[in-house]
């Protein structure tokens, strides 16, 4: 398959049609779109005209070409409801993400030898909740101390978060993506998620698939990356701190105020306090019956804004203001157009 023909695919993909569908459009049949697709016709410049009138794009979507990476896609995680074409448009529009990031990277002269991540030996969860204090302090961060910007903490040590867009809410079931790709760190995941607790646990969970070296298959490994998230977000030494050794009960107003400083669901919260042992199963249970009577399963007190990555889009600015690309470049890598691109600067009074 060529790259018009991946194009053409990614595009009908993302307009959400059949082959069928695409076939009624272009006054063709589904066998012959499959056949330009698959780059066993190539299209000359009508046929490419009618496709982009077809599908409502410009003639330039199906003449983009990044040097699309290999991705093993080994930390994947979704649920079942998600596949089909929805799960092939997904897997293709992260390749094309990834490939446009490293490509960008490599034009501002990243060097991987700055990348600040080893390997941490993980058999158990033990090993899995000290991993996560290990790193903490190869990063000189203090145990007793929130990570208030998880994203951010994160880019700086070289790892490239990528946020995709949740088309019609059609990646719903896609929880996250962690992968070494040419030897540089990436973690993805969806763009637009509420809850700004629940997206740092899957950073932190998507950080743990990176960094624990697990060498025994009979694990759960998304079970070690939960507690190395557990661990990383909610040391235990600051949840002794802020909770002490050993409690019957636990105030509603120590749950809220621990999640607002850490950032964390009183969920989560919960679950590391019976982990840790200071509180019973019975504790445990009670308290989130509680909760859950008060809130719902799926709603919370206490809002935690969503984290949102700049970086890709800073270094993009960058490189279209040193000149080292054009605005077109630069506007193809953001998928905006050239007015978008400059209202983005006349809105901070340029």
């Amino acid at each position: 398959m060529n790259e018009v023909g991946k194009n053409l695919k990614r595009i009908r993909l993302l307009k959400n049609l059949s082959l069928s569908d695409a076939g009624k459009l272009l006054n063709m049949s589904a066998p012959a779109v499959a056949k330009y697709e698959n780059g066993q016709i190539n299209p000359n410049s009508q046929k490419l005209i009618e496709f982009a009138d077809a599908y409502n794009v410009n003639v330039i979507e199906f003449l983009k070409s990044y040097n699309v990476p290999q991705m093993k896609f080994t930390s994947f995680r979704k649920r079942k409801r998600l596949k089909g074409q929805n799960l092939e448009l997904l897997k293709e529009i992260i390749q094309n993400e990834v490939a446009k990031y490293l490509e960008v990277i490599e034009i501002n002269s990243f060097n991987k030898n700055n990348i600040k991540l080893k390997k941490y030996k993980c058999n158990s969860l033990e090993e899995a909740e000290e991993s996560a204090l290990k790193f903490r302090n190869d990063i000189n961060f203090s145990i007793l101390q929130p990570i208030s910007d998880l994203i951010n903490t994160l880019e700086n040590l070289g790892i490239l978060i990528i946020q995709i867009d949740n088309l019609d809410n059609r990646f719903n079931d896609f929880d996250g993506l962690s992968e070494f790709v040419n030897d540089v760190p990436i973690i993805v995941l969806l763009n637009g998620i509420t809850d700004g607790a629940r997206q740092r646990f899957t950073i932190a969970h998507e950080l743990g698939h990176l960094l624990l070296n697990i060498t025994n298959e009979n694990l759960d490994e998304e079970k070690l990356c939960n507690r190395f998230a557990s661990s990383f977000l909610m040391p235990k030494e600051a949840v002794i701190n802020e909770f002490g050794f050993s409690r019957n009960n636990i105030s509603f107003y120590e749950l809220t105020a621990f999640k607002s400083e850490y950032k964390v669901s009183i969920a989560a919260t919960l679950y590391r306090l019976r982990d840790l042992n200071i509180i019973s199963e019975y504790t445990y249970k009670n308290l989130s019956i509680k909760i859950n009577k008060f809130f719902g399963k799926k709603s919370e007190p206490i809002y935690i804004k969503p984290e949102e990555s700049y970086q890709f889009k800073k270094i993009v600015h960058k490189l279209e203001t040193d000149s080292i690309i054009s605005i077109n470049k630069a506007c193809e890598y953001l998928g905006i157009t050239v007015n978008e691109y400059n209202n983005e600067n006349n809105n901070y009074g340029y």
